[in-house]
């Protein structure tokens, strides 16, 4: 990514950001108006259609993969099932890719399993089992019976994590899927669940309760000989907001030798007391050789009565025995431990992992998989990393069993194709599978994009190709390491990049010179959230905001730090077990939010993970904590905190509830400093938020991300309308709206960026919709210097770039009987005529600055002549009219419908920024 130098270098709030050409060529010239308003209406998803999408990767590093599945009738056909990004299907070994189960009320995946018998016949298992902090829930188990290209529920909704389905070998009604519950609290709906009728009902044949709780099962594996013979795993853990208690005197292994129907506990050589998770696999060849993967969380010399508490009372697990590995040779009669005593197996956490495979051809070769897959070939004597140069953090690996050197890999990167036993791998790069947590802008054109990806690092790339192409994944910069969170802007000169990894380490990355440095201020008795706020202060871009348990302010660049608030938290000792928190690798009690009023300096809003919002109006010398005037304030976790850009006493906060598994909505907005709250969240639906954000234009128009895509509110939060339109499914963890382009930024955790121009969506109001009809101020655009020098990768992403084109934006409240039109005109000279759909409802067309002319007869003749000797079809608006690039200048359109005139202004504006990209 080349330096940028050019652009306003101007302090200005966001309310007024400098639009640079629009300010001169956007005049709204009414000449006559079309209707005057009657009743308002309400805005409806129909008529937010019009507004697409632009999916822009990045693609190079992926996301995370979790389960494979490859039908034995079509071996070259892999389905690749992920924590947050659908499911993904080739049918040429990779090559290319169609991605699946994308519009369903769900999008994380637990597993995924063809059925033996049938390759058409699919049972999905929503929700994934590693049970980290960003692991999403699911509804259930689904079942396709046509490769995947459609879907239906088939109940099970308080499963909400499923670790794995076993189909029966020749009876694809006969299915088991193990069912881990509620990831943050306890439900009785967990267990090993049966259907004998392809899922229309199910029986719960396996759910142990152990000292007062039902348990889950995170694994379950079937005799390939022998369907009636089954081994289930079950998993005792408790995840809260602040910690995870990794195990418990529930974790166990059952066998089952009559489909489920009974089970006995296996103990004979398996450690007691408190254990973690379990991962079982069954040797192909000889079902008497099981192998299981064990978190062994006892630690020595500590009874298991002391150990409970300790995890009870959320105390770290440091110094317990760790991961094991045990072997039995008679289908589970007897065990022996197959890894050393000194070595931990698998694990570093295994609530993040827990897998492991035995190669098909040989009992003694063995895989677990953790941050790096461990492999053995003695059968456990000895251990060591796979010699497989790939991969991390790695979730899923299937060994096929005609040829165990051919193997997929999935794990947080993407997914891997070997054909020689792991000495060499295709990476696909052609899957937008990128998990978000937070996005940034700058005022440069094309402007850019960055944002911090989970385990890869923060991405940089332009919103568009200037050459028109598509957003190809070489034009994205790898532009920070860790996993990647924010990334702001310096948006006076976009020089500045800061940005962190996880739990605070922040830096500074010159994009002139390339200089990257570390600017964290250094106190260890601070805590630092997993994905800690940054903010440039709208009032003087040198200035920089850092939130710990503390709010850091740094007066020029992150040079020098100074602290300008106390804990804001409520710093629980009960939440701060181990000083910054216990098992999970969590950090809490922690600013998660901040932001400072564009129109006041120093008046700044604060959120924190524990449930406080708190405010200062002098810089940080006194803070007014607000928490007991919201009214039923859950005081969970302040997933945003919004300060108007339009009123001073203005602001908005939203809570998630995710991590305390209410998954209700908590949007509210104050109009006095915080005095009192008014609950907004109206008819949202079912859904924790992750961000608000409030026009920069429009007071009234409000946008939410949620778990489950964006919705919009053109009455300041009256009432809310769905804007998926042709977004897939997906968690928005941040939105950021562009202020020159009015574009809306959409960073999702498992597809990337998104997109949208959204430049109509000012204008609408209630009012405006009860008309009959109105053309939207249409905004000016460059006309780039298409000039493209970079290579690129045959196996690519097509990220979409905008369209080279202006789009005029139209309102019809009433069918018109016949198109609309749009008339482009170069002072008095009509240039460009267009037509447009003249139903009712909201509608574009595109201008492709273009200037058309009508042809001589003659020359009609000798175009048509031309066609027929080419035997192409004749276009007959082709043959008529002549285009040419219209020149950068000042343009009038104007609008007709039903016989009715608007006129509008636009501009295509030059681009005088090709010789700084380049």
């Amino acid at each position: 990514m080349e330096p940028h130098r050019l652009e306003s270098c101007r302090l200005i709030p966001r309310s007024r950001y400098w639009l640079p050409g629009l300010v001169l060529t956007i005049l709204i010239l009414v000449l006559q108006p079309l209707i005057a308003p009657a009743e308002a209406q309400t805005l409806t998803e129909d008529h937010l259609t019009v507004f697409d999408y632009r999916s822009i990767g990045p693609t190079r590093r992926s996301g995370r993969f979790v389960d494979v599945a490859v039908p034995s009738q079509r071996p070259y056909t892999f389905y690749m099932a992920t924590g947050s990004g659908h499911l993904w299907k080739t049918e040429n070994h990779g090559l290319t890719w169609e991605v699946l189960f994308t519009d369903q009320e769900v999008f994380s995946i637990g597993d995924i399993a063809v059925a033996p018998s049938d390759p058409d016949i699919l049972y999905l298992g929503s929700g994934e089992a590693n049970n980290s902090r960003s692991t999403y829930w699911g509804n259930g188990v689904y079942k396709s019976t046509d490769a995947g290209q459609t879907w239906t529920h088939l109940g099970l909704p308080e499963s909400h994590h499923i670790g794995r389905v076993v189909v029966h070998p020749t009876n694809p009604d006969v299915v088991y899927v193990a069912a881990l519950g509620h990831l943050y609290s306890q439900n009785p709906e967990r267990g090993l669940y049966k259907t004998t009728n392809g899922g229309e009902s199910w029986e719960q044949v396996l759910a142990p309760e152990v000292r007062g709780k039902t348990m889950g099962v995170v694994d379950v594996a079937m005799d390939p000989t022998n369907p009636e013979v089954l081994y289930a795993a079950t998993y005792d853990k408790v995840r809260v907001p602040f910690s995870f208690d990794l195990g418990g005197p529930g974790s166990r292994v059952y066998k089952s030798t009559d489909g489920g129907d009974s089970w006995e506990m296996l103990t004979n050589g398996l450690p007691q007391g408190m254990l973690g998770r379990i991962g079982v696999d069954i040797y192909l060849r000889d079902p008497n050789i099981v192998y299981l993967t064990i978190e062994n969380a006892n630690k020595e010399g500590m009874s298991d009565e002391e150990r409970y508490r300790e995890l009870q009372e959320h105390k770290s697990s440091e110094g317990m025995i760790g991961g094991e590995i045990y072997r039995s040779d008679d289908a589970g009669a007897s065990w022996r431990k197959v890894s050393p005593d000194s070595l931990s197996i698998g694990g570093r956490p295994a609530y993040y992992y827990g897998q492991i495979r035995v190669d098909p051809n040989d009992p003694d070769v063995v895989y677990v998989l953790s941050i790096r897959t461990m492999k053995t070939e003695d059968g456990g004597r000895t251990w060591d990393q796979a010699a497989f140069n790939f991969g991390g953090d790695d979730h899923a690996l299937w060994i096929d069993p005609e040829d165990s050197d051919h193997m997929i890999l999935g794990y947080d990167h993407g997914m891997g194709v070997t054909w020689d036993g792991g000495e060499n791998w295709y990476h696909p790069d052609n899957q937008s599978l990128a998990q978000f947590y937070a996005v940034g802008f700058d005022m440069s054109r094309p402007y850019r994009v960055a944002g911090g990806l989970q385990d890869n690092g923060s991405h940089m790339a332009y919103h568009t190709n200037p050459a028109g192409g598509p957003i190809r994944f070489e034009q994205w910069n790898r532009v920070g390491g860790g996993d990647g969170m924010y990334n702001e802007f310096d948006y006076c000169n976009n020089r500045y990049l800061y940005n962190e990894s996880q739990f605070g380490p922040i830096r500074r990355l010159d994009l002139w010179t390339g200089e990257s440095r570390s600017i964290r201020y250094r106190d260890p008795e601070l805590r630092f959230n997993w994905n800690a706020p940054i903010l440039v202060s709208p009032h003087d871009c040198d200035v920089i905001y850092h939130g710990s348990n503390k709010l850091l302010r740094s007066p020029y660049r992150g040079e020098s730090w100074e602290v300008v608030s106390p804990d804001l938290t409520k710093a629980d000792p009960a939440t701060l077990t181990t000083g910054k928190g216990g098992d999970g690798n969590i950090q809490y009690a922690t600013i998660t939010t901040v932001d400072e009023s564009p129109l006041v300096e120093g008046l700044l809003w604060v959120g924190t993970d524990d449930g406080n919002v708190q405010v200062t109006e002098n810089g940080g010398d006194d803070w007014t904590l607000l928490n007991d005037r919201i009214p039923n304030n859950p005081e969970y976790w302040v997933s945003r905190v919004e300060a108007s850009n339009h009123d001073s006493a203005t602001a908005y906060i939203s809570y998630t509830g995710y991590r305390r598994d209410d998954f209700r909505p908590f949007v509210y907005k104050t109009t006095d400093l915080g005095q009192t709250w008014t609950d907004i969240s109206s008819n949202l639906p079912q859904g924790p938020v992750n961000v608000i954000r409030e026009h920069h234009e429009n007071p009234d128009l409000l946008f939410v991300g949620n778990e489950f895509g964006v919705f919009v509110s053109i009455n300041g939060g009256e009432s809310w309308t769905s804007m998926k339109n042709d977004m897939p499914t997906q968690p928005v963890h941040d939105m950021k709206i562009h202020p020159r382009e009015n574009d809306l930024i959409v960073a999702t955790h498992g597809r990337g960026i998104y997109i949208a121009d959204i430049s109509a969506l000012v204008e609408i109001t209630p009012d405006l919709l009860a008309q009959d009809a109105h053309f939207f101020r249409p905004e000016s655009k460059v006309r780039w210097i298409q000039a493209d020098f970079t290579e690129y990768a045959s196996d690519n992403f097509d990220g979409e770039s905008e369209p080279q084109a202006i789009p005029f934006y139209y309102y019809l409240g009433q069918d018109l009987g016949e198109d609309a039109t749009f008339t482009v005109y170069q002072g008095e000279i009509p240039i460009a005529t267009l037509t447009g759909s003249g139903e009712a409802g909201l509608h574009k067309v595109m201008w492709q600055m273009d200037r058309r002319q009508e042809r001589s007869q003659r020359q009609q003749e000798q175009l048509r002549e031309r066609y027929a000797q080419w035997g192409r079809d004749v276009d007959e608006d082709q043959i008529r009219y002549s285009s040419e690039p219209a020149p950068i200048g000042e343009y009038t359109v104007v609008m007709t419908a039903g016989g009715e005139e608007m006129t509008r202004a636009v501009s295509i504006l030059r681009d005088e920024w090709w010789m700084e990209r380049k």
